[in-house]
């Protein structure tokens, strides 16, 4: 009988170890794509070109309006250069945790070739042993 491999509990927690880091890498680029997107709809509203203002109150609530959104691209700059180093640190996170299951997926592969040349090596001294035994006697034929 092939024994368990001794550390298959820790290859399954490694296993979602790295299951969850893939999930927050995930979400993180997904968060700095939708910044990206953000950021990309503010800076095509800014260069929209609106018609001129009739009046003063217009032109001031266009200024007001640009300065507001050049206050929101700026934020959204510090977003993104936050999220990115979020989205490294997944990155990392995730790498680590792929080469840690990588790491123990290997042992237990090379556990599981080893007690399969183990079960291979007992059955075939099982057979040496079953074709040196010395043959019984025959019992006599009966004949007419």
């Amino acid at each position: 009988m092939s024994r368990r491999f001794p550390l298959a509990g820790l290859l399954r927690i490694r296993g979602i170890q790295e299951r969850a880091a893939a999930a927050h890498l995930s979400r993180a680029a997904l968060e700095q794509q939708r910044t990206e997107a953000r950021e990309r709809q503010v800076r095509n509203a800014l260069t929209a070109s609106a018609d001129t203002p009739g009046d003063v109150r217009t032109l001031a609530a266009l200024a007001a309006g640009r300065v507001a959104a050049r206050s929101q691209l700026s934020d959204l700059a510090a977003l993104r250069q936050t999220q990115r180093a979020d989205l490294d640190a997944a990155r990392a996170r995730h790498t680590a945790a792929r080469r840690a299951e990588h790491g123990l997926e290997r042992l237990a592969e090379r556990h599981t070739g080893r007690e399969g040349a183990r079960a291979e090596a007992r059955d075939q001294a099982a057979l040496d042993e079953i074709a040196l035994r010395p043959a019984a006697p025959r019992p006599p034929e009966d004949r007419p």
